[in-house]
């Protein structure tokens, strides 16, 4: 059962890119979905109160994939709302809080992170990062290579990396859980290593990184694509 991985579209914010999604929906042939947190940012959709044309039309190309095919939704922090009616099945869409298959943990993260424990501070900096990736792509047109959003996004976690230690406490809690590998997204950082005999993979996002996660549980293998090249995949299930 090919399974295509997903995480952090934030449809609904300045930073989407809803062509890209669109195009990848269209060219991956999945039997099944799992999105692992902020697919729609809710955040940012109340403050700019509107989806754009183009990210109505991953809504709806979501749906419509649905008819067929299973879908399992993880909610994360940016679309917490989900969290209100968990667990809820609408057709072959499932919604959940974290999913464990074959000793595989899917979860997005945030409630291992001290930004978001912070809620106004993890808020403040969401809008901030959103503008930021807007001020981004106006420098890129004018040449400029250097990114605003990953060198902001990257001090704000260090400057708080004392509270949590994210990576190393999503390893702890896999193992609670008696998982041997943890698949998250939420710090946009897509990563593939083993930690303390965990294997550890961070799905990246759709925004900066076009990252996506394949996943085989028939040949028990997961690969992780970040702008089309496939990263460090030498840890086996």
């Amino acid at each position: 059962m090919r399974t295509l991985v997903l995480s952090d579209l934030h449809i609904g914010s300045k930073g989407c890119n809803p062509e890209e999604i669109l195009a990848l929906l269209k060219e991956e042939k999945a039997d099944r979905y799992i999105l692992v947190g902020d697919i729609i940012d809710g955040w940012l959709f109340k403050r700019y109160k509107s989806f754009t044309y183009d990210q109505v039309k991953v809504i709806r190309r979501f749906l419509k994939i649905s008819k067929d095919k299973e879908i399992i939704w993880i909610a994360g922090n940016h679309d917490e709302f989900l969290r209100k009616f968990i667990p809820l099945e609408i057709g072959n869409i499932k919604i959940c809080d974290e999913f464990i298959e074959n000793g595989i943990w899917f979860c997005h993260g945030d409630r291992y992170d001290g930004i978001v424990k912070m809620a106004w501070l993890g808020k403040l900096g969401s809008i901030g990062y959103d503008l930021a990736i807007v001020l981004d792509r106006l420098l890129k047109r004018s040449g400029v290579k250097t990114s605003l959003s990953k060198y902001l996004k990257d001090n704000v976690k260090a400057a708080v990396s004392f509270l949590v230690n994210f990576e190393n406490e999503m390893v702890r809690q896999a193992k609670k859980r008696n998982c041997h590998t943890v698949v998250c997204g939420h710090l946009h950082n897509p990563a593939d290593k083993k930690i303390d005999g965990v294997r550890y993979v961070n799905t990246g996002d759709y925004v900066e990184n076009r990252t996506k996660t394949i996943y085989n549980p028939e040949y028990n293998t997961i690969s992780v694509y970040n702008h089309g090249e496939r990263i460090n995949n030498r840890h086996p299930l």
